[in-house]
């Protein structure tokens, strides 16, 4: 079974207004589990997307609220594609549906001579929702990859080694997270940066423990 893959190659350095120059060694890697992981993600997301942009199309009735702009609509739609994260990936198209009925003006029943009105309802209608499958198709294959620099040679540390290091270099927000998830943690509203100081210090002592 594929554990990973990748390559690395590299790249010139220097300093910002210095004469200090090195290279540094790019290693890209990809890693087939996190790119099915990224790959379920983006398929959740497509799925809420796409049910989130069918409830703004209700059907005529009773309670079903209808919307009758195209500017709410258009929001809307950008609304649900950026809170999805699937700006790009899907095409909605829509039409301008315009409904007219004729009433009697004023109270009463309505008689051969009695003035007549037309009264339009208009609405903005979803009707077609398609995936971007070649916008998707490229994006998937960008999925699970992930590049790391270092500055050692390769005699010194192999790409292999070097991904190593990496995983198990030693991660303070990875600890907070498992901190939070087994100890209930309150937000504390402090205003001195020797406070703010003082807890960092101590949450990073707790996490360590």
């Amino acid at each position: 079974m594929l554990a990973a893959e990748g390559y690395e190659f590299e790249r010139p350095c220097c300093a910002p207004d210095s004469d200090v120059a090195w290279r540094e060694r790019v290693l890209v890697v990809r890693s087939p589990l996190h790119a099915n992981q990224q790959a379920a993600g983006l398929e959740k997301r497509l799925h809420h997307a796409e049910t989130a942009l069918t409830a703004l199309k209700p059907p005529r009735g009773r309670g079903k609220r209808q919307i009758t702009d195209e500017a709410t609509l258009v929001e809307a739609i950008d609304r649900v594609l950026k809170d999805q994260r699937v700006d790009g990936l899907l095409s909605v198209a829509w039409e301008k549906q315009v409904e007219q009925t004729t009433q009697y003006v004023g109270r009463g029943r309505g008689a051969v001579h009695r003035e007549k009105r037309v009264v339009q309802k208009t609405r903005y209608h979803i009707t077609h929702i398609a995936r971007q499958e070649d916008t998707i198709a490229d994006l998937c294959q960008r999925l699970g990859w992930k590049a790391f620099v270092t500055n050692a040679e390769q005699k010194r540390l192999s790409l292999q080694d070097a991904v190593w290091c990496y995983r198990n270099a030693y991660r303070v927000a990875r600890l907070f997270h498992r901190l939070q998830s087994r100890v209930h943690i309150a937000p504390l509203f402090v205003t001195l940066n020797e406070q703010i100081e003082g807890l960092t210090y101590l949450l990073t002592l707790g996490v360590r423990v």
